[in-house]
């Protein structure tokens, strides 16, 4: 299978909301209750502001995920990253992050995750440490000297 990415597309709009609904329904659902309308609203706000930075994950051509990330002082942080479940536990996951962390050039990568996320396991295991965390989410980063050989 060949993975890799694309620049996101206004065409994508509904693969990815339909992503970020899966991918997120039960956290969301659990927390704070699914209102469909203020999640199209927020939904709408994420597009505006992450388009520049998102990637369509492919593999053989076919849409399977996306990521978008930012950048601050001395940090680059992914912002999302999410598979259709059909797609997880393959390693796509863990070969998408190791090409960012090994092509990254800031000093510190971060990312939040719910605290009840399987992917927990994969970050650990790739380097990322718990930096900090709220009632429902892990702020995790890895530094690149610590980048486990």
């Amino acid at each position: 299978m060949e993975i890799g990415t694309r620049e996101y597309t206004p065409e994508d709009y509904g693969f990815v909301y339909d992503l970020k609904k899966e991918s997120c329904l039960s956290y969301v659902s659990r927390i704070w209750g699914w209102n469909e309308e203020k999640q199209v609203d927020y939904f709408n706000t994420f597009i505006e502001r992450a388009k520049d930075s998102m990637k369509i994950i492919v593999a053989d051509g076919v849409k399977i995920g996306m990521i978008n990330w930012s950048t601050g002082e001395g940090t680059y942080e992914i912002e999302n990253i999410c598979l259709s479940p059909k797609y997880r536990n393959k390693g796509i996951g863990t070969q998408l992050l190791t090409v960012i962390i090994e092509s990254c050039t800031y000093p510190t990568i971060e990312l939040q995750v719910f605290k009840d996320n399987p992917a927990i396991s994969l970050f650990r295991r790739l380097g990322f440490q718990v930096a900090g965390e709220s009632e429902i989410h892990y702020q995790m980063q890895l530094l690149k000297r610590q980048i486990p050989q």
